[in-house]
């Protein structure tokens, strides 16, 4: 008997689909100041980012799939980030300040990754992995030798 095979590429829903949705921060483990230090955001916004408060991500895919949306909710303040699917781009803000080169990955191993590189030396800046496991976003952010972890759980629609 013939066994049915999914289409190529159609296995599994992508990282980016999981992703799709509200989410609540949960916890964020000590290093996170150290990490926001190493990819050389600002003292004040590094107090804005650290201060105790309800944090949400909502990410969205646009319809034609080409760009995935971070919008980050914290103190009645929100931000939208946009991120083409394929490709490098220079968003207009970066942590650093700096001009920033992104790029937005899947893994095979179920990671949607997002590595930023500093334009003028081309050198890592930073690396965030995300990944989707029980109803809990997973990330971990890294800069150099610094490795900060964060749950998110999701939202009821």
């Amino acid at each position: 008997m013939a066994q049915l095979e999914a289409p190529k590429g159609r296995s599994r829903m992508s990282v980016k689909s999981d992703m799709c949705g509200k989410w609540k921060l949960e916890s964020r483990d000590e290093h996170f100041e150290s990490f926001l230090t190493c990819r050389e955001v600002g003292w004040f916004l590094r107090k804005l980012m650290t201060t105790p408060a309800n944090v949400y991500q909502e990410y969205k895919l646009s319809p034609d799939n080409t760009t995935f949306t971070k919008i980050t909710s914290s103190m009645g303040r929100s931000t939208n980030y946009d991120m083409p699917v394929e490709g490098e781009y220079c968003p207009t803000k970066t942590l650093s300040g700096k001009q920033e080169l992104g790029r937005l990955f899947e893994t095979s191993g179920g990671n949607l990754i997002l590595e930023m590189r500093y334009v003028d030396t081309g050198n890592m800046a930073g690396i965030t992995r995300h990944r989707v496991e029980d109803n809990k976003l997973l990330l971990e952010m890294q800069c150099n030798d610094i490795i900060s972890k964060a749950v998110y759980t999701k939202c009821d629609s």
